[in-house]
């Protein structure tokens, strides 16, 4: 499922007819990928790790993180989620207390991405669409399919109005 409707970037190229919709949503569906590798999972996810304890906190190898769902000691019964506190953005889980996990291996699932899409990221994800569109196009696109733009050199594939709207997100060790 796209995190930015195919209706919402039509409309945002400003075209109106169905003929390319296809092309599009490809366009679409690339756009999230390359912008979702580096900022994460633009949709909500469900996931379920093994997650090393003996610490005071436990960290999940993705995030953002939405909500947890179980924490479960590896031979051992469900944690109280009352009792636990996460770092969304980080993707940390420590307890309340303050007390330290046990030495087990944890099975933790829980939703990462986003519940929601950050307007900036959406806005990115359009962005790049419009660029991918405007390369297909050439420089003299027409009017009803948003043309106009003299397409960007084909040394990259992020134009800078992208990179700088997604720089907020970016996760760790991606630059």
């Amino acid at each position: 499922m796209s995190a930015v409707s195919l209706a919402d970037v039509k409309t945002y190229l400003k075209i109106t007819v169905g003929t390319y919709d296809i092309e599009l949503q490809g366009f679409v569906d690339a756009a999230e990928a390359v912008i979702g590798e580096k900022c994460g999972s633009l949709t909500s996810v469900s996931r379920t790790d093994r997650v090393t304890g003996g610490y005071d906190s436990l960290v999940l190898p993705v995030a953002p993180v939405v909500s947890l769902t179980s924490v479960i000691p590896v031979n051992g019964s469900a944690l109280t989620l009352g009792d636990l506190h996460l770092s969304a953005s980080a993707g940390v889980v420590t307890y309340n207390s303050g007390s330290s996990f046990s030495s087990a291996a944890y099975d933790v699932t829980y939703q990462y991405g986003r519940s929601s899409l950050p307007g900036d990221l959406t806005l990115a994800v359009k962005e790049l669409v419009r660029h991918l569109w405007m390369t297909q196009r050439g420089p003299t696109g027409s009017p009803s399919t948003g043309g106009g733009d003299a397409p960007a050199p084909p040394a990259f594939i992020l134009p800078w109005r992208v990179l700088e709207l997604i720089a907020p997100h970016l996760q760790a060790g991606i630059a």
